[in-house]
């Protein structure tokens, strides 16, 4: 099987768009489950207000997991616009086109990062508390 360039990137976004959707899904479900199954109890030095801080860093990670993949919506938007000036020979267009398709994938590489940061720091703050509460309740 023999593929042009454009077929594999078409292949491509499909497959990063459709990994984007299913790690914002589980991070979701990941929110809803955490947010029903921990204790909670006042804020404070304990292991519960950890949980707490640990439910709010995987939000943020749905957030930017979300702006990811509303800026790679504008990407393509403005990829189609920069493609089109080119073909019709409008320079503004053009330009104008490249260096938005420009800012939005430089946006999309930060909003992975910060999601994947966020996905971790949530991971290592549940695996804390849990210890945490292991060990309060020992003692």
């Amino acid at each position: 099987m023999s593929y042009s360039s454009g077929e594999m990137h078409k292949i491509y976004v499909e497959a990063d768009s459709k990994a984007d959707h299913f790690v914002l899904g589980a991070i979701v479900a990941a929110c809803a489950y955490l947010a029903q199954s921990n204790p909670y109890s006042p804020l404070g030095v304990n292991p519960q207000t950890l949980f707490l801080i640990d439910l709010l860093a995987l939000s943020l990670a749905a957030f930017f997991s979300y702006r990811r993949i509303e800026n790679a919506v504008q990407v393509y938007k403005f990829n189609a616009t920069f493609l089109q000036a080119r073909e019709t020979g409008d320079a503004v267009a053009f330009l104008g086109g490249r260096d938005l398709a420009e800012k939005y994938a430089k946006a999309t590489i930060l909003n992975r990062h910060l999601r994947n940061a966020f996905i971790a720091l949530g991971f290592f703050l549940y695996v804390g508390a849990k210890v945490w509460l292991a060990y309060s309740v020992a003692h």
